[in-house]
Protein backbone atom coordinates (compact mmCIF):
# COMPACT_ATOMS: atom_id res chain seq x y z
CA UNK A 1 0.00 0.00 0.00
CA UNK A 2 2.81 2.28 0.85
CA UNK A 3 4.46 1.64 -2.49
CA UNK A 4 1.27 2.26 -4.49
CA UNK A 5 0.68 5.57 -2.89
CA UNK A 6 4.23 6.67 -3.47
CA UNK A 7 4.18 5.58 -7.05
CA UNK A 8 1.01 7.45 -7.68
CA UNK A 9 2.26 10.61 -6.09
CA UNK A 10 5.59 10.48 -7.77
CA UNK A 11 4.01 9.77 -11.16
CA UNK A 12 1.60 12.70 -10.91
CA UNK A 13 4.29 15.07 -9.98
CA UNK A 14 6.61 13.70 -12.62
CA UNK A 15 3.88 13.86 -15.20
CA UNK A 16 3.38 17.51 -14.45
CA UNK A 17 7.07 18.03 -14.64
CA UNK A 18 7.27 16.36 -18.04
CA UNK A 19 4.19 17.84 -19.62
CA UNK A 20 3.59 20.65 -17.05
CA UNK A 21 1.43 23.62 -17.54
CA UNK A 22 4.40 25.84 -17.19
CA UNK A 23 6.26 23.95 -19.89
CA UNK A 24 3.30 24.00 -22.24
CA UNK A 25 2.86 27.66 -21.76
CA UNK A 26 6.50 28.27 -22.52
CA UNK A 27 6.25 26.22 -25.68
CA UNK A 28 3.38 28.30 -27.11
CA UNK A 29 5.12 31.65 -26.45
CA UNK A 30 2.20 33.36 -24.69
CA UNK A 31 4.46 35.27 -22.30
CA UNK A 32 7.76 35.72 -24.10
CA UNK A 33 8.58 34.70 -27.69
CA UNK A 34 7.51 36.93 -30.66
CA UNK A 35 5.39 35.88 -33.66
CA UNK A 36 7.87 34.38 -36.15
CA UNK A 37 5.97 36.08 -39.05
CA UNK A 38 7.40 39.40 -37.96
CA UNK A 39 10.81 38.25 -39.08
CA UNK A 40 9.59 37.81 -42.65
CA UNK A 41 7.59 41.15 -42.93
CA UNK A 42 7.46 42.60 -46.45
CA UNK A 43 5.77 45.71 -47.90
CA UNK A 44 3.41 44.78 -50.76
CA UNK A 45 4.89 45.60 -54.15
CA UNK A 46 2.28 48.26 -55.06
CA UNK A 47 3.28 50.30 -51.97
CA UNK A 48 7.04 49.87 -52.20
CA UNK A 49 7.63 53.28 -53.80
CA UNK A 50 5.43 55.21 -51.35
CA UNK A 51 7.57 57.53 -49.17
CA UNK A 52 5.88 56.48 -45.93
CA UNK A 53 6.73 52.79 -46.40
CA UNK A 54 10.44 53.47 -45.98
CA UNK A 55 9.84 53.80 -42.23
CA UNK A 56 7.85 50.57 -41.95
CA UNK A 57 10.10 47.63 -41.03
CA UNK A 58 7.61 45.38 -39.22
CA UNK A 59 3.99 45.07 -38.16
CA UNK A 60 4.46 47.31 -35.15
CA UNK A 61 5.66 50.15 -37.40
CA UNK A 62 2.62 49.66 -39.63
CA UNK A 63 0.17 49.87 -36.72
CA UNK A 64 1.92 53.01 -35.52
CA UNK A 65 1.53 54.63 -38.93
CA UNK A 66 -2.17 53.77 -39.07
CA UNK A 67 -2.81 55.22 -35.61
CA UNK A 68 -1.14 58.51 -36.62
CA UNK A 69 -3.14 58.70 -39.82
CA UNK A 70 -6.41 58.30 -37.97
CA UNK A 71 -5.56 61.17 -35.66
CA UNK A 72 -4.73 63.46 -38.61
CA UNK A 73 -7.94 62.56 -40.43
CA UNK A 74 -10.02 63.41 -37.43
CA UNK A 75 -8.16 66.67 -36.80
CA UNK A 76 -8.27 68.29 -40.30
CA UNK A 77 -11.43 66.93 -41.86
CA UNK A 78 -13.82 69.37 -43.57
CA UNK A 79 -17.52 68.72 -43.11
CA UNK A 80 -19.75 69.65 -46.07
CA UNK A 81 -22.70 71.75 -44.82
CA UNK A 82 -26.06 70.04 -45.11
CA UNK A 83 -29.41 71.49 -46.12
CA UNK A 84 -30.08 72.62 -42.57
CA UNK A 85 -26.66 74.14 -41.94
CA UNK A 86 -26.56 77.46 -40.08
CA UNK A 87 -24.97 80.58 -41.60
CA UNK A 88 -22.10 80.17 -39.16
CA UNK A 89 -21.46 76.61 -40.34
CA UNK A 90 -21.57 77.70 -43.98
CA UNK A 91 -19.12 80.56 -43.31
CA UNK A 92 -16.80 78.17 -41.48
CA UNK A 93 -16.89 75.79 -44.45
CA UNK A 94 -16.04 78.57 -46.95
CA UNK A 95 -13.20 79.78 -44.72
CA UNK A 96 -11.76 76.26 -44.48
CA UNK A 97 -11.95 76.01 -48.27
CA UNK A 98 -9.81 79.14 -48.72
CA UNK A 99 -12.21 82.07 -48.97
CA UNK A 100 -10.61 85.32 -47.69
CA UNK A 101 -11.91 87.07 -44.58
CA UNK A 102 -13.67 89.80 -46.60
CA UNK A 103 -14.30 90.71 -50.27
CA UNK A 104 -11.24 92.94 -50.47
CA UNK A 105 -9.08 89.93 -49.62
CA UNK A 106 -9.07 89.02 -53.33
CA UNK A 107 -6.22 90.65 -55.29
CA UNK A 108 -6.86 91.07 -59.00
CA UNK A 109 -3.74 91.68 -61.09
CA UNK A 110 -3.74 92.47 -64.79
CA UNK A 111 -2.04 90.12 -67.21
CA UNK A 112 1.12 91.23 -69.00
CA UNK A 113 -0.85 92.25 -72.09
CA UNK A 114 -3.09 94.56 -70.02
CA UNK A 115 -0.55 95.88 -67.53
CA UNK A 116 -0.74 99.41 -68.96
CA UNK A 117 -4.55 99.50 -68.88
CA UNK A 118 -6.01 101.17 -65.80
CA UNK A 119 -8.18 98.74 -63.84
CA UNK A 120 -11.86 99.46 -63.30
CA UNK A 121 -11.93 99.73 -59.50
CA UNK A 122 -15.72 99.72 -59.31
CA UNK A 123 -16.00 96.59 -61.44
CA UNK A 124 -13.27 94.85 -59.45
CA UNK A 125 -15.07 95.63 -56.21
CA UNK A 126 -18.32 94.19 -57.58
CA UNK A 127 -16.58 90.98 -58.71
CA UNK A 128 -14.93 90.56 -55.31
CA UNK A 129 -18.28 90.80 -53.57
CA UNK A 130 -19.78 88.20 -55.90
CA UNK A 131 -16.89 85.79 -55.30
CA UNK A 132 -17.12 86.30 -51.54
CA UNK A 133 -20.91 85.77 -51.43
CA UNK A 134 -20.55 82.58 -53.49
CA UNK A 135 -17.78 81.22 -51.28
CA UNK A 136 -15.07 81.23 -53.95
CA UNK A 137 -11.57 80.66 -52.58
CA UNK A 138 -8.99 83.43 -52.94
CA UNK A 139 -6.77 81.40 -55.26
CA UNK A 140 -9.58 80.28 -57.57
CA UNK A 141 -11.23 83.73 -57.67
CA UNK A 142 -8.02 85.48 -58.68
CA UNK A 143 -7.30 82.82 -61.28
CA UNK A 144 -10.80 83.17 -62.79
CA UNK A 145 -10.39 86.94 -63.24
CA UNK A 146 -6.97 86.62 -64.86
CA UNK A 147 -8.16 83.93 -67.27
CA UNK A 148 -11.36 85.82 -68.11
CA UNK A 149 -9.56 89.10 -68.84
CA UNK A 150 -7.03 87.27 -70.99
CA UNK A 151 -9.87 85.58 -72.90
CA UNK A 152 -11.62 88.91 -73.54
CA UNK A 153 -8.36 90.55 -74.61
CA UNK A 154 -7.53 87.76 -77.05
CA UNK A 155 -11.02 88.00 -78.57
CA UNK A 156 -10.91 91.79 -78.82
CA UNK A 157 -7.22 92.08 -79.75
CA UNK A 158 -7.77 92.87 -83.47
CA UNK A 159 -10.21 95.68 -82.61
CA UNK A 160 -7.98 97.00 -79.82
CA UNK A 161 -4.98 97.13 -82.14
CA UNK A 162 -7.03 98.80 -84.88
CA UNK A 163 -8.30 101.40 -82.41
CA UNK A 164 -4.74 102.03 -81.20
CA UNK A 165 -3.59 102.57 -84.80
CA UNK A 166 -6.45 104.97 -85.45
CA UNK A 167 -5.48 106.91 -82.35
CA UNK A 168 -1.86 107.17 -83.49
CA UNK A 169 -2.97 108.32 -86.95
CA UNK A 170 -5.33 110.82 -85.36
CA UNK A 171 -2.59 112.28 -83.19
CA UNK A 172 -0.29 112.70 -86.19
CA UNK A 173 -2.97 114.38 -88.29
CA UNK A 174 -4.14 116.49 -85.34
CA UNK A 175 -0.59 117.79 -84.95
CA UNK A 176 -0.48 118.67 -88.64
CA UNK A 177 -3.83 120.45 -88.48
CA UNK A 178 -3.63 122.07 -85.05
CA UNK A 179 0.11 122.43 -84.55
CA UNK A 180 1.96 121.67 -81.35
CA UNK A 181 -0.08 124.06 -79.21
CA UNK A 182 -3.37 122.23 -79.60
CA UNK A 183 -5.13 123.68 -76.58
CA UNK A 184 -4.91 127.26 -77.81
CA UNK A 185 -5.92 126.27 -81.34
CA UNK A 186 -8.97 124.35 -80.14
CA UNK A 187 -9.93 127.23 -77.87
CA UNK A 188 -9.74 129.65 -80.79
CA UNK A 189 -11.70 127.23 -82.95
CA UNK A 190 -14.47 127.08 -80.32
CA UNK A 191 -14.58 130.88 -80.18
CA UNK A 192 -15.04 131.13 -83.95
CA UNK A 193 -17.77 128.51 -83.81
CA UNK A 194 -19.65 130.42 -81.13
CA UNK A 195 -19.49 133.61 -83.16
CA UNK A 196 -20.59 131.80 -86.29
CA UNK A 197 -23.48 129.96 -84.66
CA UNK A 198 -25.00 133.08 -83.15
CA UNK A 199 -27.96 132.17 -80.94
CA UNK A 200 -27.09 128.47 -81.43
CA UNK A 201 -23.68 128.90 -79.79
CA UNK A 202 -24.64 126.38 -77.09
CA UNK A 203 -24.17 123.64 -79.71
CA UNK A 204 -20.41 124.13 -79.39
CA UNK A 205 -20.55 122.04 -76.20
CA UNK A 206 -21.46 119.05 -78.37
CA UNK A 207 -17.88 118.98 -79.64
CA UNK A 208 -16.69 117.84 -76.24
CA UNK A 209 -18.63 114.58 -76.59
CA UNK A 210 -17.41 113.84 -80.11
CA UNK A 211 -15.10 110.92 -80.75
CA UNK A 212 -11.78 111.45 -82.49
CA UNK A 213 -13.21 110.05 -85.72
CA UNK A 214 -16.05 112.60 -85.62
CA UNK A 215 -13.95 115.53 -84.47
CA UNK A 216 -11.08 115.17 -86.89
CA UNK A 217 -13.02 115.93 -90.13
CA UNK A 218 -14.43 119.02 -88.43
CA UNK A 219 -10.94 120.17 -87.51
CA UNK A 220 -9.63 119.57 -91.01
CA UNK A 221 -12.60 121.48 -92.46
CA UNK A 222 -12.05 124.43 -90.15
CA UNK A 223 -8.35 124.49 -90.99
CA UNK A 224 -9.10 124.51 -94.70
CA UNK A 225 -11.63 127.31 -94.24
CA UNK A 226 -9.06 129.27 -92.27
CA UNK A 227 -6.40 128.82 -94.96
CA UNK A 228 -8.81 129.64 -97.74
CA UNK A 229 -10.43 132.77 -96.33
CA UNK A 230 -8.14 134.23 -93.67
CA UNK A 231 -4.70 132.70 -94.22
CA UNK A 232 -1.72 134.14 -96.03
CA UNK A 233 -2.69 132.25 -99.22
CA UNK A 234 -6.37 133.19 -99.08
CA UNK A 235 -8.62 133.32 -102.13
CA UNK A 236 -10.92 136.32 -102.36
CA UNK A 237 -14.43 135.59 -103.63
CA UNK A 238 -16.43 138.59 -104.89
CA UNK A 239 -20.18 139.15 -104.80
CA UNK A 240 -20.41 137.71 -108.30
CA UNK A 241 -18.77 134.43 -107.13
CA UNK A 242 -15.59 135.04 -109.11
CA UNK A 243 -12.35 134.08 -107.38
CA UNK A 244 -9.58 136.64 -107.38
CA UNK A 245 -6.18 136.02 -105.82
CA UNK A 246 -4.77 138.54 -103.38
CA UNK A 247 -2.34 140.93 -105.06
CA UNK A 248 -2.43 144.70 -105.02
CA UNK A 249 -3.19 145.91 -101.49
CA UNK A 250 -5.42 148.79 -102.57
CA UNK A 251 -7.37 146.65 -105.05
CA UNK A 252 -7.81 143.85 -102.50
CA UNK A 253 -9.04 146.31 -99.88
CA UNK A 254 -11.60 147.77 -102.26
CA UNK A 255 -12.78 144.27 -103.26
CA UNK A 256 -13.21 143.28 -99.65
CA UNK A 257 -15.11 146.47 -98.95
CA UNK A 258 -17.51 145.69 -101.80
CA UNK A 259 -18.00 142.16 -100.51
CA UNK A 260 -18.72 143.52 -97.05
CA UNK A 261 -21.43 145.83 -98.36
CA UNK A 262 -22.96 143.06 -100.45
CA UNK A 263 -23.09 140.71 -97.47
CA UNK A 264 -24.62 143.33 -95.18
CA UNK A 265 -27.38 144.08 -97.67
CA UNK A 266 -28.14 140.43 -98.46
CA UNK A 267 -31.54 139.84 -96.84
CA UNK A 268 -31.63 136.17 -97.79
CA UNK A 269 -28.41 135.24 -96.02
CA UNK A 270 -28.93 133.61 -92.57
CA UNK A 271 -27.73 135.93 -89.77
CA UNK A 272 -25.15 133.52 -88.36
CA UNK A 273 -23.62 132.92 -91.82
CA UNK A 274 -23.59 136.66 -92.46
CA UNK A 275 -21.81 137.26 -89.17
CA UNK A 276 -19.18 134.62 -89.92
CA UNK A 277 -18.41 136.09 -93.33
CA UNK A 278 -18.20 139.60 -91.97
CA UNK A 279 -15.78 138.49 -89.26
CA UNK A 280 -13.55 136.88 -91.90
CA UNK A 281 -13.71 139.98 -94.13
CA UNK A 282 -12.83 142.27 -91.24
CA UNK A 283 -9.82 140.13 -90.37
CA UNK A 284 -8.59 140.23 -93.97
CA UNK A 285 -9.11 143.98 -94.20
CA UNK A 286 -7.19 144.50 -90.94
CA UNK A 287 -4.26 142.48 -92.31
CA UNK A 288 -4.24 144.51 -95.55
CA UNK A 289 -4.41 147.71 -93.52
CA UNK A 290 -1.39 146.66 -91.45
CA UNK A 291 0.61 145.74 -94.56
CA UNK A 292 -0.36 149.01 -96.25
CA UNK A 293 0.77 151.04 -93.23
CA UNK A 294 4.12 149.24 -93.14
CA UNK A 295 4.64 149.92 -96.86
CA UNK A 296 3.30 153.47 -96.78
CA UNK A 297 0.37 152.71 -99.08
CA UNK A 298 -2.70 154.92 -98.81
CA UNK A 299 -5.68 152.62 -99.28
CA UNK A 300 -8.17 155.46 -99.67
CA UNK A 301 -6.28 157.63 -102.12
Amino acid sequence: MTGATGAAATGATGGRGTTGATGATGATGATGAKDPRLKTFQVPEKFVNEPWTKEVKNMEDLWTKMAGAQKLLGKNKVILPGDNATPEEINEFHTRMGRPGNPEGYEFKSSEALKDVKRNVELDHGMKKIFYDEGISKEIGERIVTKYETLVYDMQKPMIEAAAKREVDFQKLATQVLGENRADTISAFNSVLRESLGDKAHLVSKIESMSNEELLPLMVLSKNIHDKYTGENKVIIGPDGARRLSGDLKADFQTLSQQKVAIKTDEKMPPHIKKMKLVNLNLQMQKIGTQAKDKGVNLFA
